[in-house]
């Protein structure tokens, strides 16, 4: 599948029915993946019911799946892409829930590496997730300080 048609697919938040199947689901593997510690470096098999088909999956994919369906039994919506993946300004502010415009003042601060196509920005998903990850770091320890500090002052009573 091409990088664009995974990031701009239609997400769907899941129904309360879908969400308890996929609950269902989460529970089902992981008593598997517990019976089978070693499977990640195996193969699983499916088979469907209405029919004779087998798919043979990696079991790296399978922890990937129950990943995937933990998150829809939370109600999230999922989407799959890969960490080479190339996103546009405004995907990348998508993903990160900001402007866009946000988007290109951390591209041109530096905060986030980028490359140009003509005239257009381009950020790797990986650089993304990188700078992302930096980001919930550093929130969480500045909302640490701000908590040591209200104690400190006696404001948390």
């Amino acid at each position: 599948m091409a990088t664009a048609a995974l990031l701009e697919h239609h997400l769907a938040i899941p129904t309360e029915d879908v969400a308890a199947q996929a609950a269902e689901a989460v529970e089902e593997l992981e008593r598997f993946l517990r019976r089978h510690p070693d499977v990640a470096a195996a193969s699983v098999s499916l088979t469907a019911d209405d029919d004779d088909t087998t798919l043979e999956i990696p079991g790296h994919a399978l922890r990937l799946l129950v990943d995937m369906l933990a998150q829809i039994a939370n109600g999230n919506a999922v989407t799959v892409a890969p960490v080479h993946a190339e996103l546009t300004t405004q995907q990348a502010a998508d993903l990160l829930n900001v402007s866009r415009p946000y988007v290109v003042k951390l591209l041109d601060d530096e905060q986030i590496p980028f490359r140009r196509v003509g005239n257009r920005r381009r950020v790797l998903l990986a650089d993304l997730l990188e700078y992302q990850h930096r980001d919930l770091a550093h929130r969480r320890k500045v909302a640490d300080q701000l908590t040591g500090e209200a104690q400190r002052l006696g404001l948390y009573d």
